[in-house]
């Protein structure tokens, strides 16, 4: 009688460990396909984006704004920034106040 149990359990065991086998299978494959589908739209998207960058370029380059600016007669003007109050940076405003250095001599 306990062998019959015994067997029953080692059967049910194998099977149940069968059925579960596949049934995680099934779903890794599922995911796998979702996954896959995924990545075919991250590539979709990626070639969209090259595609609009590559428009935004040719579009925006500095050579098309200045066939634009040529076409609508527009002058370019020259920019001349003067600036009269030049003073190397970082420097003392007077040279006469002492720099105080911390520290002590070596005796």
């Amino acid at each position: 009688m306990k062998l019959k149990y015994f067997l029953f359990v080692i059967v049910f065991s194998l099977f149940s460990s069968v059925v579960g086998n596949l049934y995680l299978n099934i779903k890794i494959n599922e995911l796998s396909s979702d996954l896959s589908k995924i990545n075919e739209q991250i590539v979709e998207i990626q070639i969209s984006k090259d595609q609009t960058f590559n428009l935004y370029q040719e579009k925006f380059s500095i050579e098309n704004i200045e066939n634009i600016s040529d076409s609508l007669k527009f002058k370019k003007l020259e920019v001349h920034v003067i600036n009269r109050n030049l003073s190397p940076p970082y420097k003392l405003d007077s040279e006469s106040v002492p720099v105080d250095i911390l520290g002590t001599l070596g005796k």
